[in-house]
């Protein structure tokens, strides 16, 4: 799974950097519009919380990957499907009518 070129490493830093960046940019605005503000912080805290956990955790599953088969393949497509389901999840999200939502907080606009 190396890249053969380097333009592919090049596409896939501008791609990464998007998807990224979108999620970065995307943080506190979509739980805001899902949940209100209220819990704001607890909810994105956590959000946060589960990113840190899978960000220590997911190396050392790859690297154990890894060390019993000999290639990252099966460690790539596990992240693969863990992203897909998330996207498929996210896609089916809807916000509940009348509840929620950054202007339905009880305060004047």
């Amino acid at each position: 799974m190396a890249a053969k070129e380097v333009w592919l490493l090049y596409l896939f830093a501008v791609v990464f950097g998007f998807g990224y960046g979108g999620l970065a940019a995307l943080m506190s605005p979509v739980p805001a519009e899902l949940f209100g503000l209220r819990s704001l912080g607890t909810i994105v805290g956590a959000v946060m919380c589960s990113f840190t956990i899978g960000g220590a955790i997911g190396p050392v599953l790859a690297g154990r990957i890894f060390d019993v088969t000999g290639s990252y393949y099966l460690a790539f497509m596990t992240c693969t499907a863990v992203g897909i389901t998330g996207i498929i999840v996210s896609a089916l999200l809807r916000l509940p009518s009348g509840q929620g939502g950054v202007n339905d907080t009880g305060r004047g606009a």
